[in-house]
């Protein structure tokens, strides 16, 4: 049975990780807005906005950039291409953190792997060593929790997110055969040995996704301590 300390710990952080993802995505839309704005501004010959990293030391002693390194970027189509790789990271790393919290708390037991069965996939099983997937499902098996976050569907969903985040994280964005084949829907036809492009299409599906399926998730927790004890 849920105390009635932890249900009011996970409705905190449930509450948090939404602003929180909120703010990932409100960033991700005002540096795309403002280097579009930037980009459509006549500047005059001799303006120069220098960005200082630190106002600590000289200037020969500090990262500098200024208008034309931001524009060079933006117009090459490197800017919105880091930026989108960068909330992706953000995304599952804020949601790494709060499975791992809520897992604390619930004091959920930690597997090594989990099997998930799901029409993404043509109804194949497959065995995914997330941890942060492995302890979503433990949660959900150790207090009998039915919500669509332990679904093998947003499983399945997620786990993209996942493997999207590790092609940035660790091949730099290029997109490998051994991982586009592990992808599912629209991911599993982009072309390989090829920068991924992320729209902000996709960064909204994550974003409502994540979010959608969290409220669903604090909703059936509080069901369930609703229930009366056998």
């Amino acid at each position: 049975m849920m105390l009635k300390t932890q249900l009011n710990e996970i409705d905190s952080a449930c509450d948090q990780f939404k602003k929180t993802i909120d703010d990932v995505a409100t960033l991700y839309l005002a540096s795309e807005s403002s280097a579009s704005i930037l980009a459509a501004i006549q500047l005059p010959d001799d303006f120069e906005l220098q960005m200082h990293l630190s106002d600590d030391f000289p200037k020969e002693a500090t990262t500098i950039r200024d208008t034309g390194d931001v524009l060079r970027l933006y117009r090459s189509g490197t800017y919105g291409r880091l930026n989108s790789y960068q909330v992706v990271i953000s995304l599952c790393s804020v949601f790494e953190v709060w499975v791992k919290s809520v897992a604390d708390k619930l004091r959920a037991p930690e597997r090594k792997s989990i099997s998930i069965t799901s029409w993404r996939r043509e109804n194949r099983p497959e065995v995914v060593k997330n941890q942060t997937l492995c302890l979503v499902r433990s949660i959900h098996d150790k207090y009998g929790i039915d919500s669509q976050l332990g679904a093998d569907d947003t499983l399945c969903w997620i786990y993209n997110f996942f493997l999207i985040r590790n092609a940035i994280v660790h091949e730099g964005g290029m997109l490998r055969e051994r991982t586009r084949s592990r992808l599912v829907a629209g991911w599993k036809k982009r072309p390989t040995d090829q920068y991924l492009v992320i729209s902000g299409n996709d960064i909204d599906d994550m974003v409502h996704l994540i979010k959608l399926n969290v409220s669903s998730f604090a909703y059936k927790v509080h069901e369930k301590c609703a229930e009366p004890a056998i």
